[in-house]
């Protein structure tokens, strides 16, 4: 045993005193707060579509902000939003909420401000985000952890209704643009995966210092 498991076996230890007593006070399988979401998101799934927007430069820029709304009941708006890279790595970010209506106004204000977005058809958004994941796992790449959980607002769109068709990469390869919150390790490790998948010289990148 290490002088670093020591310590955590002795925490451990004051865990299960604690737990034994007082039994109330162990985790549950389900919080509370995690039934309902989970009632939310499927509630969601199946209500009205508020909008679809997606940023007019999208295959300029090779990446920007998508937002796919729904109206709940209650007046409320369920919001997925997913940060799309065509280029190369797919969904980079995304997240689901639920916000006010003027909540949502207010974020939407300052997304117009920010990057230029133009409404887009449902089933068209989602095979747009749908097929950019795919592209990216074909190069090896996952989408961001929350991508499972908020896509769920997609529903039952059926994307074979979208017969639009949208090229991924540029100019018929990939383009990996590193982020400003990305560390040099991190760009490094993107190259040399696709180096390793798809050779020298058959993709494009830009590492910003």
């Amino acid at each position: 045993m290490t002088d670093a498991e020591t310590p955590y076996k002795k925490y451990l230890a004051r865990k299960r005193q604690k737990q034994a007593q007082n039994p109330g006070s162990r985790a549950k399988p389900a919080s509370a707060n995690f039934m309902l979401r989970q009632v939310t998101m499927a509630m969601a799934a199946n209500s009205p579509i508020h909008e679809c927007l997606v940023p007019e430069a999208l295959f300029e820029n090779g990446m920007g902000n998508l937002v796919f709304s729904r109206r709940l009941p209650d007046g409320s708006i369920a919001v997925a939003m997913f940060l799309l890279d065509v280029f190369c790595l797919g969904v980079k970010n995304a997240f689901f909420a639920t916000v006010t209506r003027g909540e949502y106004e207010r974020s939407r204000s300052a997304r117009m401000a920010a990057e230029k977005l133009q409404p887009m058809e449902p089933e068209a958004f989602r095979k747009l985000v749908e097929e950019g994941v795919a592209y990216a796992r074909d190069l090896g790449f996952s989408p961001h952890n929350d991508y499972a959980e908020a896509r769920r607002i997609f529903g039952d769109l059926n994307t074979a209704d979208c017969q639009g068709h949208f090229e991924y990469g540029r100019d018929g390869k990939p383009f990996y643009i590193s982020g400003p919150h990305e560390t040099p390790a991190q760009a490094r490790k993107v190259v040399e995966q696709l180096e390793q998948r798809l050779g020298p010289g058959n993709f494009d990148f830009l590492v910003v210092a």
